[in-house]
């Protein structure tokens, strides 16, 4: 009985190792990660973990070279392409409205009203700016776009561009006025307008019969004083010359010979008076030699030295 209780399940002993052989040590659970576990478990790579030649270097490096290029050269590739396609598509609808009667068939260009006319050469150059190279349809013209291309040229002041539809483009321009011709310290002469602006495209052998403005810095400082003579029209007719005194104020050098100084500040106003002057007493009809405006509400005048002494503003 005792020996059946022995071999019961569950109730057997361990067997006792074969007489004569040992079982190996365990194996530490380090040892037995993979080597990526273990890497990260220490921290990271180690010197020994990584060995990089020069020569996997050298490839490396030109590998990666290779892919910049390839993948600049597609990029243009693809934009070029892109661009072809938009260009054609563009073109393609282009025809295709102007063939369903939006072809530009007339372009009007005239001078906005109360401005200079315009010339043929002067037409013929706003002309070339307004129909983009390609295009037919008048839904291909922007008109602000035609308007800033116009707006670019040295002579125009501003334009107005409409379109009517369904087939004329109108175009009215302000030509930038021949105002005076600006003579400056080294004899150069160059055409102004009234804002003291330079006209390139002007020549100033061409425009003798204009007002003349001298001096150092002159030109771009003479807009004030241009504008405010062309609303002075019995001052503006008696001046031959505006000259620019130490880059500061200017003189007014009349037909008769006279000459006036005008103040530093307020040359504007000082023109006005003179101008009211001119209306009430005819002073500029006067023989005088100079007028001298430079002290505010003060006006001192020199008569000509052969009529010193003889009546000023009395009679004729």
């Amino acid at each position: 009985m005792a020996a059946v209780r022995a071999r019961r399940p569950g109730k057997r002993g361990a067997e006792p190792p074969p007489r004569g052989k040992r079982r190996p040590p365990p194996v530490p659970a380090y040892e037995s990660m993979p080597r990526l576990a273990r890497i990260k478990l220490s921290g990271g790579l180690q010197g020994d973990d990584v060995q990089v030649s020069g020569k996997s270097l050298a490839l490396a490096l030109t590998g990666f070279v290779m892919f910049v290029g390839i993948a600049v050269a597609g990029a243009a590739w693809l934009g070029s392409s892109l661009f072809d396609a938009r260009e054609a598509f563009a073109r393609s609808a282009d025809a295709t409205v102007a063939n369903a009667g939006f072809e530009i068939d007339d372009i009007e260009i005239a001078a906005l009203p109360e401005t200079p006319d315009l010339t043929e050469a002067r037409v013929a150059e706003i002309r070339s700016l307004i129909v983009p190279d390609g295009r037919h349809s008048i839904l291909a013209l922007d008109p602000d776009e035609v308007k800033t291309r116009i707006e670019s040229l040295d002579w125009v002041s501003a334009a107005r561009v409409r379109r009517l539809w369904p087939s004329t483009l109108r175009v009215e321009v302000e030509r930038r006025k021949e105002f005076a011709v600006w003579e400056d310290e080294h004899g150069q002469a160059a055409v102004i307008d009234r804002n003291g602006e330079r006209l390139l495209t002007e020549r100033a052998t061409d425009h003798a019969s204009l007002l003349r403005v001298s001096g150092r810095g002159a030109g771009p400082a003479a807009g004030p004083v241009l504008s405010a003579l062309e609303n002075l029209p019995e001052l503006s007719s008696r001046i031959e010359l505006i000259e620019r005194i130490g880059d500061r104020r200017w003189d007014l050098h009349l037909a008769s010979g006279a000459v006036v100084a005008l103040p530093e500040q307020g040359a504007g106003e000082a023109l006005a008076n003179l101008e009211r002057l001119q209306e009430r007493y005819a002073l500029l009809d006067r023989p005088l030699t100079r007028l001298d405006m430079r002290a505010p509400g003060r006006l001192a005048i020199r008569v000509h030295p052969a009529l010193e002494g003889a009546p000023l503003l009395g009679g004729a």
